[in-house]
């Protein structure tokens, strides 16, 4: 490229997983946008590796899930070992999720399927393009830039700092990134092992002298091992510290092939104060940064560029106002603390040298192993399912919801279920909506009531829906199985524009309860809103408060 564009609506600083998902899901929906990279191609290696069942439904959003598939390895189950034999395992299938599983795929093959996807889109992404400072202003921002060794100006209403760990954006904005480094240093090797353990799951081997990970790729194995910070380093990474963990672990040393990386690292603990300032923000690595037990790290980021992605973009379209856009941080800062401490107590407990504290974790994990609710939890929560933004200003309800009321509460990730076309042979899951990257309004019909007041309001609130918030907010309509005489006949000409869908499998009267009741589905799949057909009023102030045009 021989000249910069000096002009964009959105500025994204990096292009890993991060920037280029924000990407993809701006320019999905019209939103100029520009990925800026320091380094001059894509790094070849990566530390990250698991894709969580969350965000194997972003990449289905994305249009990109397929892609992503064709290079991974799907992993089932993790397993953890004590020295005395088995101590833990989890059945990753067990999932309440349209993809109940881990996706083995190193960084760099994501990262070169995001990029083709932006690019298939009209993205661009400059690289060997370094930014330098940036101004701020009633508008927009200026960015300083080094490209092609000259200093350029490129100006944008947004600039996104994806730019991981170590952030210009966020040394620049001032932002102060608290937190501390663990004490020992890791080892990575990915390699070839030949050896008898399940290649569709991971294991944990929890030892006296440290740990050892073993996780399944899609090309041979990837080891980590930690070692007490004062031990003496070798000049270069070596395998033998690896030979050495395997012996303790398995009581031999498996053939190991020659590796095709060996890395030596330090793991931090960082949360940025705020992510961010005016039209200035900060996802992923550049906002958060923790141990890669766990594999938290890369979902976590990916998951902020979604939240923040159709915000923007609603933004940018002239709707909503400054709070829409505070409730980025307000959402994804908590999960990111959280994220961080869940992870801070896996990792001391997994890196544990001292005999008591590893008696007592032993046996906790024991005890846990015999309790499927337990494991249930787990999963949901390491899987970033039960992420939820409940108690954030971005939620409404109607009249008569408690605490008992079936369905998912405003805030949560609504369940996914599997829905066919009234009129014609076809079968759609909720999460499809997704890839629209709008708002759907989901009416429940549950059959209840035998008169017609339930089915006018939401007519009535079809029509609203269409004439002030088309284009940003669609609508489906689904019907039970079974309906009373005063229901059946129901077809797209009372509705237009609306999908009519029947719960032929009760998955969605499963999930949601058997009551009528409108489901706000925001664009990143959680419930915005729900509550009674007689409370469309309520749902249209809610709307217009948080949607209404500039």
């Amino acid at each position: 490229m021989s000249a910069l564009p000096t002009e964009t609506q959105v500025l994204i600083t990096g292009a890993g997983p991060t920037g280029l998902v924000l990407g993809i899901a701006l320019r999905q929906q019209g939103i100029e946008c520009m990925i800026i990279d320091r380094l001059p191609s894509p790094l070849p290696w990566s530390r990250a590796l698991g894709l969580h069942a969350r965000t194997l439904e972003i990449f289905d959003a994305l249009g990109v899930l397929g892609e992503v598939e064709e290079r991974s390895l799907v992993q089932k189950g993790v397993n953890v070992h004590g020295e005395g034999g088995p101590l833990f395992r989890l059945d990753l299938t067990t999932l309440d999720a349209p993809f109940p599983w881990v996706l083995s795929c190193p960084q760099a093959a994501v990262e070169e399927v995001l990029a083709a996807r932006f690019r298939e889109l009209g993205g661009l992404v400059v690289r060997d393009c370094e930014l330098l400072d940036l101004a701020q202003g009633t508008t927009g921002v200026e960015a300083k830039v080094r490209f092609a060794e000259r200093e350029e100006s490129v100006r944008s209403r947004f600039l996104i700092g994806c730019d991981g760990a170590r952030s210009r954006v966020r040394e620049l904005l001032g932002f102060g990134f608290e937190g501390a480094r663990y004490p020992d240093h890791f080892l990575l090797a990915d390699l070839d092992i030949h050896w008898d353990l399940d290649p569709e799951s991971s294991h944990g081997f929890l030892l006296s002298a440290g740990a050892l990970i073993a996780l399944p790729m899609p090309e041979g194995w990837r080891l980590i091992i930690n070692e007490p910070a004062e031990e003496e380093l070798a000049p270069e990474p070596e395998l033998e510290p690896f030979r050495r963990r395997l012996a303790q672990a398995l009581g031999e040393v498996p053939p190991l092939g020659a590796p095709r990386w060996l890395s030596r690292f330090s793991v931090h603990r960082r949360l940025a104060e705020h992510y961010r300032r005016n039209r200035v923000l900060l996802a992923g690595d550049a906002a958060h940064i923790q141990s890669p037990l766990g594999a938290q790290g890369m979902n976590t980021g990916i998951g902020d560029a979604f939240n923040l992605g159709w915000k923007l973009a609603l933004y940018l379209e002239g709707r909503g106002d400054g709070r829409l856009l505070d409730t980025y941080e307000q959402e994804r800062r908590p999960v990111a603390r959280r994220m961080l401490y869940s992870v801070d107590l896996l990792s001391r407990s997994t890196l544990a040298r001292n005999r008591p504290f590893r008696y007592i974790r032993d046996t906790v994990l024991r005890f846990a192993g015999r309790r499927p609710e337990t494991g249930r939890r787990l999963l949901r929560q390491a899987s970033q399912l039960d992420v939820h933004y409940r108690a954030t200003p971005f939620t409404g309800q109607g009249m008569g919801l408690s605490p008992r009321s079936p369905g998912p509460h405003p805030g949560d990730r609504m369940p996914d279920a599997r829905l066919d076309a009234v009129g014609r042979d076809e079968t759609v899951r909720l999460q499809q909506w997704l890839r629209r990257g709008r708002f759907c309004l989901v009416a429940q019909l549950g059959g209840e009531a035998r008169e017609h007041t339930n089915v006018l309001s939401i007519h009535a609130l079809a029509n609203r829906l269409g004439q002030d918030f088309k284009g940003a907010v669609a609508m489906e309509l689904v019907i039970a199985e079974q309906l009373p005489g005063d229901y059946r006949g129901l077809g797209e000409e009372d509705f237009p524009g609306v999908g009519i869908w029947r719960d032929l499998r009760g998955e969605f009267r499963a999930r949601y309860g058997e009551h009528d009741q409108l489901w706000l589905m925001r664009p990143d799949g959680h419930l915005a809103w729900r509550g009674a057909p007689a409370d469309a009023d309520r749902l249209l102030e809610w709307l217009e408060s948080w949607l209404r045009r500039r």
